[in-house]
């Protein structure tokens, strides 16, 4: 995880890139205007920049070049970040060939057509881009018999939702609704459904807020994703968990080479090597008289693979990837400044900071 990320997340700030052009009497010396944060920031007319910050005991600097779009101020710093090389793999789900077909589809979807012949592995990095602030969601829920309920959503204050399981009845859909002026967004939810995962996006033009469709699990399914997450998995028994994930990733890093291991039931094993942090996907046919078990995962320098148990049946396997940090990054603040957004308001430079706006000012 890159130290930007960390004080995004800390922070709730935004990032972005645009195109340039150039706007006369933006050049000058700047300081931010924020409770913990010591930062100053300098704009030549030459369109470089040099900027300082320190925050909790940490520090960075940066120079680079900046460019104005309408009122948009970016920042991208000449830092060269080098390749992640220490990364953390997590096993997030597995889905059989049932679990992949999709029933709309005549041929079952592209996914499902993959996995016909093909193990497939997606590799999804953790970070999301940093998460921009909206006004509160009004989430609907409607049952097969007795009063609908309304829950309250902000993003500020976390992403999941809880409301009470019975088995006398079940839940039939479910509807978001981003301001009263405009229609609820209503998704059909299937009767054994417990946990839901549902995708979410800002335009950041217009600010209309849009949903993907929700995956959906059952109980069995629900207490195998919620594994690793004790305060889901004690509340799944007895609740619907409606997870709302924002659904813009964050640019990953740069790798490292990472040999993938394919190890099967009869101890063979063979490998792909993954290059590209940005290649969400690899496939391995399929071997006959062969069942996948293990999926291992060997960074440069490491001795052994890094494994992970494959449910049996299994033909698509989710994987989350971050980059491990350590003690003297989180210490460096400069990444904050390889690519930072601000928006001009007359004298003030935003930086939104999720709660709020800091300014930097002349």
């Amino acid at each position: 995880m890159r130290i930007r990320n960390l004080l995004f997340m800390l922070l709730g700030m935004v990032s972005g890139v645009n195109a340039a052009t150039e706007k006369p009497g933006i050049a000058g010396h700047y300081t931010l205007q924020a409770r913990e944060i010591v930062s100053r920031l300098s704009l030549a007319p030459d369109n470089t920049f040099e900027a300082r910050i320190e925050y909790a005991g940490a520090e960075g600097s940066a120079k680079g070049r900046w460019k104005l779009v309408d009122n948009t101020l970016t920042l991208n710093s000449d830092a060269v970040v080098p390749p992640a090389e220490n990364l953390l793999f997590n096993l997030s789900r597995t889905h059989s060939l049932a679990d992949l077909q999709d029933a709309r589809q005549p041929d079952g979807g592209d996914t499902f057509k993959q996995a016909q012949s093909n193990y497939v592995l997606n590799l999804s990095y953790a970070r999301s881009a940093p998460v921009p602030s909206i006004p509160p969601v009004m989430v609907s829920f409607e049952f097969n018999q007795g009063p609908a309920a309304q829950l309250l959503w902000s993003n500020a204050v976390g992403r999941q939702l809880y409301l009470p399981y019975t088995d006398q009845r079940t839940l039939t859909r479910v509807g978001l609704q981003s301001s009263p002026d405009q229609p609820p967004q209503w998704f059909t939810i299937a009767p054994q459904t417990r946990t839901l995962s549902l995708s979410w996006k800002v335009d950041r033009t217009t600010g209309q807020i849009s949903y993907d469709k929700p995956d959906e699990l059952g109980l069995t399914q629900s207490q195998q994703f919620f594994r690793n997450a004790p305060k889901a998995l004690a509340q799944i028994d007895h609740n619907y968990i409606l997870t709302l994930l924002y659904g813009v990733t964050a640019e990953p890093p740069a790798i490292k080479p990472v040999d993938i291991f394919w190890s099967f039931d009869d101890g063979s094993q063979t490998s792909q090597r993954w290059t590209d942090s940005r290649q969400p996907q690899l496939l391995m046919p399929v071997p006959a008289g062969k069942t996948l078990k293990k999926l291992g995962m060997k960074l440069s320098g490491d001795q052994s693979p890094q494994w992970v148990e494959v449910a049996t049946g299994s033909r698509a396997i989710d994987l989350m990837w971050d980059e491990r940090v350590n003690p003297a990054q989180m210490r460096d603040l400069s990444d904050v400044f390889k690519t930072l957004e601000l928006h001009v308001k007359g004298d003030c430079l935003a930086v939104d900071l999720g709660n709020g706006q800091a300014c930097y000012r002349q």
